[in-house]
């Protein structure tokens, strides 16, 4: 069940991850930051951009920052999940099993509403987020270029924060990739919990 929100900003974490260096998580965070930024309640968002995320800032971020929506970028697949590790040099990442990631979500009093995974064959893992913890997990079918994960992101975020539907964010999202041209307007995937309707989780709302 989507409970309803609390008189407060919509907190949105931010998570990373390109050990190796070929992945642009740094300009899709910029890119997402701009477009909130500009967006109608910009005042009533709020980011934890974290551009080398370790699992550490993964549950310091849950537990610190109780944030609304867990955004990452970077590496994945049907069963896992990369993050970086705390080094300075190129490294290859830290492999994070889909199940130690969905109990990193849940080790919070206050889970968050939305899961988006915006990394290559991350859906095979939403259906578990929303079976088990949060009502709506975004996730990409399969191989997604780095260019189109930013484009989606940027114009997902953009419409959320102008107070769109998490439906409608998602189908804005795939329209700016089939707009500009871009083959994966089909790979993001929208998955929900039983009893919640996309088309009524607005996460920016301003005061009546």
């Amino acid at each position: 069940m989507l409970r309803a929100p609390k008189p407060e900003k919509l907190r949105i974490l931010l998570l990373g991850s390109a050990s190796e260096g070929d992945l642009r998580v740094g300009r899709e965070q910029k890119r997402i930051r701009s477009a909130v930024e500009s967006a109608l309640h910009r005042d009533l968002v709020e980011l934890d951009v974290r551009p080398a995320a370790t699992t550490e800032d993964l549950l310091d971020g849950i537990t610190k920052f109780r944030p609304h929506v867990v955004h990452f970028s970077g590496h994945s697949n049907e069963d896992l999940i990369v993050f970086e590790r705390e080094q300075d040099n190129h490294h290859r990442g830290h492999p994070v099993p889909a199940q130690a990631f969905v109990r990193a979500i849940a080790a919070t009093d206050d889970p968050p509403l939305l899961v988006l995974l915006n990394a290559c064959k991350s859906a095979g893992q939403i259906d578990q987020l929303v079976q088990e913890i949060v009502p709506l997990a975004i996730g990409m079918s399969d191989s997604i270029d780095d260019g189109d994960a930013i484009v989606y992101a940027a114009q997902f975020y953009a419409a959320v924060a102008n107070g769109q539907s998490v439906r409608a964010a998602h189908a804005s999202g795939q329209a700016a990739l089939e707009l500009a041209g871009l083959e994966g307007h089909d790979l993001p995937t929208l998955a929900t919990s039983e009893g919640v309707d996309p088309s009524s989780a607005v996460l920016v709302k301003p005061a009546e």
